[in-house]
């Protein structure tokens, strides 16, 4: 999903659709809430994830589709919306690359060496047609592909030219995107993720295509040369292609132009288009020039619209198959069979409305002025870095442990490093943290009106929640001088209902701050925010406090648990996304199937909260209430299992903690668990929503005595993350 370039009075009547439509779901008026969300859904397709979920959740409630489709714990199909919710595009997404290849082996053995490189986390099929090259490039290409699944080689008997090479690979694709891909084109990292992410901005696309130096209308920085010919850009001194595809990133502001014609040289189709148009023209196209320009004006008869993906770039050597005068010569013999097949008049027409479109000039120059800004940044010692972290919170679980920790490290190696919280809300923070030696000097409180003369005194300022990013806004443009960053510690849109004024200042906290730093420590977190929003998250190691988290081979003997099965779990039923209810059920299901063989300790909340008390209870149980860290790492060193049901972890920083304190961690498979989890092998990743999936998982592992093997797995993953390594990790982004 594209972040939200709608003009402000879309925005404003989708959001007042989503809005009343959530309101009439919690009157129960469900058939009124139903076409409101299909409204907001005609006037906002660019958020077709959040607003189909409260369709089908209206659509449920009117007895119009099964539970099963909004992930009823006992259902069988429960992981479809939720995978859909949580997931992310390279799990539910495939694509197949088309390669023709004919000679010219240096910019092959470059371009299929960087699709190796740069899959994104896509199942992803190359496949390559070798049309007649010369024994060099023929051999390399056997050889490259041998044992490589993910690439298919298929040689031409004798040259067929382009058209009809690629042609053959086509025929051989099934999968729910196609790339034609020029074999001297270098990808770059996230340029599958940026092309896919423009197609689920806009479901009437049928075509899209990258930035780059050298692919006429989608040129950058420069469109023409001193000749008045497209320019071909070269890459500045000491660049690679992925240093220019992240200044692209940076820069861009996710225009998606729609366009009548997208080069060929790196060509995503939607399987629904290419069922639709099919193959390439052959006949009239067969030297291949012309024949992408006939293929965008078929998908737009057709009924599918036309893009270009403007933060994503992809390197263009310019082929060395054919000399200059004969690409000249190739290209006007193509032109002319394209006027010849559509009409001189139409193709005129188009070409003209691409030419005049100056929402292009705006793209290259905003690429040109980030290019220039980075040449002149000042470079300065990062270990000089005065840091503030800015926490507005009034208390915290894992986000909040992990900013103390990692501003502690950085206080270790020498940094000026403190957190700002609320003045009324800094006692709390010391008592918490007492058993820090430095802690009063560590959180500085504030009110809002101070943060301006107290930002004065450090030179980066890092929002750690959504709601800090304004507050980071209005430091910026108090202290134009100060470096803003954002330390993205969860997808937080999905904490609110879509519509509300929570959700949508979720939202824009990602792009609020012009040229702020974000960062995150999971993969998944980076990638969610890439796909919804098309802004780059730097990605930075996760901590753990081994000095708090650590086995203790005693600890079950002092609590005189020897001979039990010890299971912890947190319950924090006022956060619905942890899943306190069905974990409650399966604990108690648990407890049933085990009897007094387990013993399970509780912690996240008091016994007396009106929330816990709705939940099942009927079962042994001691509850902790809420704990320190320290107090918790007491709980998991006696632990042998650690559950953690969420719908779904961002990171997940209890299962780590869990894992270091040598119990085996039976976690959520939906989000960033897999920064650190390898299922079966350290821990087990499940179904939440499967609660009878759950109970087997669990009981499978105590009956064959898998933890033991996997505690030790689990101890020694856990042994890689520290605070040191996640401290310098996070330096080194915010010195970029």
């Amino acid at each position: 999903m594209a972040v939200n370039t709608q003009a402000p009075a879309t925005r404003s009547i989708t959001q007042t659709y989503l809005a009343q439509g959530n309101s009439a779901m919690r009157a129960g008026h469900y058939s009124q809430a139903l076409a409101l969300f299909e409204q907001a859904l005609k006037q906002s397709p660019a958020l077709a994830k959040v607003i189909e979920f409260n369709i089908q959740l209206a659509q449920q409630k009117l007895g119009k589709t099964t539970p099963a489709k909004l992930g009823k714990p006992s259902t069988k199909s429960v992981s479809s919306s939720p995978a859909q919710l949580y997931g992310i595009n390279s799990e539910s997404c495939t694509v197949d690359i088309v390669v023709p290849v004919y000679n010219a082996y240096e910019d092959v053995q470059r371009c299929l060496e960087a699709i190796e490189r740069n899959t994104d986390g896509f199942k992803v099929n190359v496949y390559i047609v070798n049309d007649g090259s010369e024994a060099p490039t023929t051999k390399w290409l056997r050889a490259f592909c041998k044992n490589k699944p993910m690439f298919v080689l298929t040689e031409n008997e004798k040259n067929k030219g382009y058209t009809p090479t690629v042609n053959v690979g086509l025929r051989q694709c099934k999968s729910d995107y196609i790339v034609t891909l020029n074999s001297d084109t270098i990808v770059t990292k996230g340029w599958l993720s940026g092309l896919v992410r423009c197609f689920k901005a806009n479901p009437d696309l049928g075509v899209a295509g990258p930035l780059s130096n050298a692919a006429s209308w989608q040129n950058v920085p420069i469109l023409l040369d001193e000749h008045n010919q497209f320019a071909v850009n070269e890459l500045p001194q000491g660049w690679s292609a992925d240093d220019m595809a992240l200044l692209v990133r940076n820069a861009s502001k996710r225009y998606y132009p729609q366009v009548p014609f997208v080069n060929g040289f790196c060509f995503m189709i939607a399987k629904a288009a290419f069922d639709k148009v099919g193959l390439l023209d052959e006949a009239t196209f067969p030297t291949g020039y012309g024949e992408e320009n006939d293929y965008c004006i078929r998908v737009a008869q057709a009924g599918f619209k036309l893009a270009i993906c403007d933060d994503t770039y992809v390197f263009h050597a310019k082929s060395k198959s054919f000399g200059h005068e004969k690409r000249k010569k190739l290209s006007k013999i193509g032109s002319n069979a394209l006027k010849t097949k559509h009409g001189k008049d139409k193709v005129n027409k188009l070409a003209g409305k691409i030419r005049d479109m100056p929402i292009f000039n705006d793209i290259r120059e905003q690429v040109q002025q980030t290019l220039t800004k980075s040449f002149n940044k000042p470079v300065k010692d990062l270990l000089l870095n005065r840091i503030l972290f800015l926490l507005p919170v009034s208390g915290g679980g894992g986000g909040v442990h992990s900013i103390v920790q990692e501003t502690m490290g950085m206080r270790r190696i020498g940094l000026l490093a403190k957190i700002a919280v609320p003045k009324k809300h800094r006692p709390k923070f010391i008592k918490r943290y007492e058993d820090i030696d430095v802690v009063e000097d560590l959180f500085v409180g504030f009110e809002p009106h101070e943060l301006g003369e107290l930002s004065k005194k450090f030179d980066v300022i890092v929002g750690t929640i959504y709601t800090s990013m304004k507050l980071v806004k209005e430091v910026v443009d108090a202290n134009p001088e100060i470096q803003p960053a954002y330390y993205v510690q969860d997808y937080e849109p999905l904490f609110s209902e879509p519509g509300t004024p929570e959700w949508q200042e979720a939202r824009d906290s990602y792009t609020l701050v012009p040229n702020a730093i974000l960062f995150a420590k999971t993969d998944w977190i980076c990638q969610k925010v890439y796909e919804e929003h098309g802004v780059h998250v730097r990605k930075v190691s996760p901590s753990i406090d081994h000095d708090v988290y650590k086995p203790d081979p005693l600890a079950k003997k002092r609590a005189g648990l020897e001979d039990k099965i010890v299971i912890s779990a947190m319950i924090r039923p006022k956060t619905p996304r942890r899943g306190a209810e069905r974990t409650m059920r399966v604990l108690k299901r648990v407890s049933d199937h085990f009897g007094d063989k387990v013993h399970i300790e509780l912690f996240g909340c008091t016994e007396d909260d009106p929330l816990f008390q709705q939940l099942e209870r009927g079962f042994k149980y001691n509850n902790n209430g809420e704990l320190t860290r320290l107090d918790v790492a007491a709980v998991l060193k006696k632990s042998d299992f650690f559950i953690d049901i969420s719908d779904y972890q961002a990171f997940g920083r209890t299962g780590l903690e869990a894992m270091a304190c040598g119990a085996t961690l039976l976690s959520t498979k939906f989000g960033g668990v897999y920064e650190y989890v390898i299922d079966k092998i350290n821990s087990y990743l499940v179904d939440p929503f499967n609660e009878s999936c759950v109970l087997k998982s669990i009981i499978d592992i105590v009956e064959t005595s898998q933890y033991n093997t996997l505690r030790v797995n689990a101890i020694s993953t856990a042994a890689e993350y520290s605070i040191h390594k996640a401290c310098i990790s996070e330096l080194k982004v915010l010195h970029e």
